[in-house]
């Protein structure tokens, strides 16, 4: 079994880049491979935080597009294997960073790179390991051109949220932007739960989707053993349009698409209507002035 270790052993050690070199030889040393994905396509983090697939969608492919158009700094948050950030440097990338938390799936990302890729395009490629939103401290302000965070802010704590929507604006460069997908309650393993998401709806609460205790909602009909056990109890947030369009637009972004999708491939665990997923675009104001009036306009409320 392959443990997911990390660089920074303590809440005070420095999260930083990582050079290639060093990814693959950890990769080697300690025999990492891609795992085996599910029969649905999807593959098993290494660090029990839900699963990852290859298959696209349009808020991916648009982030993959932007990025190859002029010189764009890029970054991707917790990538897992790289399956996004491959595909997106199909086509020259000024500079892509590719981060996450577990240093096995960085070093597994490395190894696909270097052997996918041609060296033109691993070298435009930086590795970063360290836990976000707290690592948004090592980057500048006003530095990025674009983020994916690509089923990444549902692990997150409403505090942890807010964090990431304000350092997002920051690291931004004027007119930046971000996309954005997350998973809606409206999934098959997780349907027990929209009773209780649609009571929290009607009664207008601040976090509907907000749950500390995912296991005890998981359907055990579509869920194996080891499924299961990769499900660990902790902050986890559902998102839908509605919550998602008001969760940017309150911190200061201005939204260019926002809407409820399917998935793109077939699965028995999690297909249920058509509303699995939640995507947006979102973008930072070009005009400082502009900005410091949504704040103040969102403040009213």
């Amino acid at each position: 079994m392959v443990l997911c270790l990390t660089i920074y052993m303590d809440k005070d050690a420095i999260a930083d880049y990582v050079d290639i070199e060093t990814l693959m030889k950890y990769a080697r040393d300690n025999k990492l491979k891609t795992p085996k994905p599910d029969k649905d396509g999807r593959y098993q983090t290494l660090n029990k935080r839900g699963t990852t697939t290859p298959y696209s969608n349009y808020f991916i492919d648009e982030f993959a597009r932007y990025a190859q158009h002029g010189k764009k700094r890029v970054l991707q948050i917790d990538a897992t294997f790289g399956h996004h950030t491959i595909n997106a440097l199909e086509k020259p990338i000024s500079e892509f960073i590719t981060t996450d938390t577990c240093i096995s799936h960085l070093a597994i990302t490395a190894m696909r790179i270097h052997n996918l890729l041609p060296d033109d395009r691993s070298s435009s490629v930086k590795f970063f390991h360290g836990p976000f939103p707290k690592s948004f401290k090592y980057f500048k302000s006003n530095s990025l051109d674009a983020v994916l965070l690509n089923r990444v802010l549902h692990y997150y704590s409403p505090k942890e949220l807010i964090k990431t929507m304000k350092e997002l604006l920051r690291v931004l460069k004027p007119g930046g932007r971000i996309y954005v997908i997350a998973i809606t309650p409206y999934v098959n393993r997780y349907k027990s739960f929209i009773p209780l998401y649609k009571q929290r709806l009607i009664l207008k609460q601040q976090y509907p989707g907000y749950l500390n205790n995912l296991r005890n909602f998981a359907d055990q009909e579509v869920t194996t053993p080891n499924q299961m056990n990769q499900i660990e109890d902790g902050a986890f947030i559902f998102f839908d349009a509605q919550f998602m369009y008001r969760l940017l637009s309150e911190n200061g972004f201005i939204i260019r698409k926002c809407y409820e999708f399917s998935l793109s491939h077939t699965s028995d665990i999690w297909q249920l209507d058509g509303r699995e997923l939640v995507g947006a675009i979102a973008q930072k104001p070009s005009s400082p002035s502009f900005e410091d009036h949504l704040i103040a306009h969102h403040n009213e409320f």
